[in-house]
């Protein structure tokens, strides 16, 4: 079977034109990527764990459990949260809950673009800070000190949580006033961008599925979900060029063997969870077994990873979450958009969670210093977007699961610093090629739970899909389920993407997107859903 790449690129050689040049002298002027000279400044920085020394021909994968990590915590009343999202929390006699927020000692530092070796030098030694993990290709590095004066209580705090903010946001604003630094940020926590809490329909978190059930062999059926023919994906599968292989990637908390998936270069040390099944097999369930789901894609093999990035939270032997932080997520997606070119389109399902989580809403006015920290956060994705860009590749992200039970649903851009960044990345004319994806159910109406302001809209109420586990919660190949969440229109969105290009090979990866959000049919929020007919209609064969 042919495998053509999920990969975009255009080239323009020998030509000149006055308007190109100035798109390309405009682009140079507000690139956030680094000099060679600084990426290579960085790149031999001594790192306990840099991205660029642990490459090798075979991934190493780390694994972290938060029961051996140690976070400054964030308190939260009980008051705080919606009430249908409490579970998810642990709280005390006193109604309180400790909930994980940043790494201590620890700061991301992007140098500004022409930093010399000897200017890096100098200020990790006046700052006395020891580099943890380098992130080259951006220019950036991970670092630990002594940050504990930034947090120093002060008379007027009403409580620890006063401190906490106000330490996170000097230390941003600290490190940026040095001449030497473009972007600063504390390491936070970032966690899964599915739906934890009910809301008049049936709305399942990341960890726990509903309906789980098993193929049956002595009488096997094969479904397709009402997502693939929502988004048209069917009426594509007979047109020439949708039945090419292609390669997905994926990126998410585990992943196991499935009867539905055919994953290439399966790592063995793979940790199991059901959601990236349930990602992965929205993309790329089979076609040719007779038995579970069709995906969208009809022939497609996952490039899976995990473990690298995600540690699960547990307590009793009962998993009552996934978290990761910031520097392990920038860390695999450097090498992801860098590294991976047989892969031109890229899923991010992670995000801060604020009300169930932290009881806030990003978007109020007394919300600035939480935007403060999306910010920081964002900045470092947006050279990530830049270098994805060069080479072809679109970011898809979810916009978040934080509306439910509001009259003005949250916007997306604080929901996560992925979104930030797609979102600034386009305003500074940087790049276009980072998509935030709404929720929408079958009847076109915008998920409960999930945030606005997305670029597109694609299923993700009650989806039916692979999962990793049984219903004795024993691992399984050949289990399925049903999820909700931004998380999962996402990988429908991403991989209509790839269909897309399949059928029109002629289109680059951000010239795909543009092409699927003309829809005329929106969703109740406003945003375009995925129609890839009107998509084909739209954008014609190029010769």
């Amino acid at each position: 079977m042919f495998i053509k790449h999920i990969l975009a690129t255009t080239l323009i050689a020998g030509l000149y034109h006055p308007v190109a040049q100035a798109q390309t002298q405009q682009a140079q002027h507000d690139t956030r990527l680094p000099s060679q000279n600084t990426e290579q400044a960085v790149r031999k920085l001594p790192a306990r764990a840099s991205a660029a020394s642990t490459a090798s021909s075979k991934a190493r994968v780390q694994k972290f459990n938060i029961r051996e990590q140690k976070f400054r915590q964030f308190s939260v009343k009980s008051d705080q949260v919606p009430e249908n999202q409490k579970g998810q929390l642990k709280f005390n006699a006193q109604g309180r809950a400790e909930v994980p927020f940043v790494a201590p000692n620890t700061i991301i530092l992007q140098f500004k673009k022409d930093v010399s070796e000897q200017q890096i030098a100098a200020f990790l030694a006046e700052r006395k800070l020891v580099v943890v993990r380098t992130y080259p290709k951006i220019g950036a590095i991970q670092a630990e000190g002594d940050l504990s004066a930034y947090f120093k209580p002060e008379l007027t705090d009403n409580n620890t949580n006063d401190a906490l903010l106000r330490g996170l946001v000097t230390v941003i604003k600290d490190f940026k006033a040095d001449p030497r630094i473009r972007n600063a940020t504390p390491d936070l926590v970032l966690r899964d961008q599915t739906s934890h809490g009910s809301t008049g329909i049936q709305i399942t978190n990341l960890l726990t599925p509903s309906d789980v059930v098993l193929s049956d062999p002595a009488a096997p059926t094969e479904v397709v979900d009402w997502g693939v023919t929502d988004i048209q994906a069917d009426q594509l599968w007979s047109l020439p060029g949708a039945q090419d292989g292609v390669l997905f990637g994926v990126m998410d908390v585990g992943f196991a063997r499935h009867e539905d998936i055919v994953f290439l270069g399966f790592l063995p040390d793979t940790d199991v969870d059901d959601h990236g099944n349930h990602v992965a097999a929205i993309a790329c369930g089979r076609h040719d077994n007779q038995v579970g789901i069709k995906g969208v894609l009809p022939h497609c093999l996952v490039r899976a990873r995990s473990g690298d990035v995600f540690f699960d939270s547990v307590e009793g032997g009962q998993v009552l979450d996934f978290l990761v932080l910031f520097s392990q997520v920038l860390a695999t997606l450097e090498k992801f958009v860098d590294s991976q070119d047989d892969v031109g389109t890229f899923n991010v399902s992670l995000g801060y969670n604020w009300r169930s989580n932290f009881g806030i809403n990003p978007d109020l006015p007394e919300s600035a210093q939480w935007r403060t920290l999306v910010a920081s956060q964002g900045a470092f994705l947006v050279p990530l977007l830049e270098l994805a860009n060069q080479n072809g590749r679109v970011i898809f992200s979810a916009a978040g699961n934080d509306s439910s039970g509001l009259v003005t649903p949250i916007g997306a851009k604080f929901a996560s610093p992925f979104n930030w960044a797609a979102i600034t990345a386009r305003e500074k004319n940087i790049a276009a090629n980072g998509v935030i994806v709404e929720a929408h159910d079958q009847d076109g109406n915008r998920a409960p739970f999930s945030n606005t302001g997305g670029h597109i809209s694609c299923p993700g109420v009650n989806i039916f899909s692979a999962v990793a586990f049984d219903p004795q919660k024993q691992i399984s190949t050949n289990a399925y389920g049903t999820m909700s969440g931004t998380s999962m229109a996402s990988p429908y969105c991403a991989s209509g993407q790839a269909l897309f290009k399949l059928v029109r090979p002629g289109y680059s990866g951000v010239e795909a997107v543009n092409c699927l959000t003309t829809s005329s049919d929106n969703s109740s929020s406003g945003a375009p859903m995925l129609r890839l007919q009107q998509a084909l209609a739209s954008c014609p064969a190029k010769p």
